[in-house]
């Protein structure tokens, strides 16, 4: 009898590790977008700029304000706002605004925080 154990210990403890490996890889994507979704808040901006950024056939609507921050306008399918094209062009360079937003930045996803409305 080989009581012989690899580095993973036994066969069930493989499987666990795979287990937990996947969870973690279906659970952090979903609880980091639920995140993003439910984190709001308004400020007031003025647009310094607005440009469209493409990635293949994907196009993201940004603006950036007079204190250096960064905006998406996208829409989102929790929040049921599908009219990202239009509240863009609704927005003027010069013009301030006050803005009610989702999420956060976080450059290493390319994700900014998403402008919701306008007022």
């Amino acid at each position: 009898m080989n009581n012989k154990k690899g580095f993973f210990g036994n066969k069930k403890g493989l499987v666990g590790l795979v287990f937990l490996l996947i969870a973690i890889l279906v659970i952090l994507p979903i609880t980091y977008s639920l995140t993003y979704a439910f984190t709001t808040g308004s400020e007031t901006i003025t647009i310094k700029e607005k440009w469209v950024k493409y990635s293949g056939e994907d196009a993201k609507y940004l603006v950036s304000s007079e204190d250096g921050q960064v905006f998406q306008i996208t829409d989102t399918y929790i929040k049921l706002r599908f009219d990202s094209s239009n509240l863009y062009a609704e927005i003027d360079e010069g013009e301030t605004y006050n803005v009610k937003t989702q999420g956060w930045r976080f450059g290493l996803l390319s994700d900014y925080k998403n402008i919701l409305s306008i007022d």
